[in-house]
């Protein structure tokens, strides 16, 4: 499988999942922990090297929507943590697109 192939599956594939949970109106802790996850599989990536930018602004969002749900305001809980799976997606996707890139230019 080349790198195009798995950052279109892997798109497809957090794009769904996010959708699911955004439209079934996930709990704050099924968001944390969502989130939790999608860090976890950025990290995995290599992205805190690779796009740095991106992973540690959500990580950022996930300490806030931590913060926020332990105060029990659960809808701002809620928005931080489904940013920080935004930003955990974003980070993944431009890594592998400068994979792509660099390849191309070799």
């Amino acid at each position: 499988m080349n790198k195009r192939t798995l950052l279109v599956f892997m798109t497809v594939f957090f794009t769904s999942f996010y959708n699911s949970f955004a439209e079934s109106y996930a709990t704050t802790t099924e968001l944390l922990d969502q989130a939790q996850q999608s860090i976890k599989e950025a990290f995995e990536a290599g992205c805190p090297q690779i796009t740095p930018y991106e992973y540690y602004k959500a990580e950022a969002y996930y300490k806030l929507a931590k913060e926020e749900a332990s105060l029990l305001n659960l809808e701002a809980g809620q928005a931080a943590a489904e940013n920080s799976i935004s930003w955990s997606l974003k980070a993944i996707m431009k890594r592998y697109d400068k994979d792509i890139i660099k390849r191309h230019k070799d």
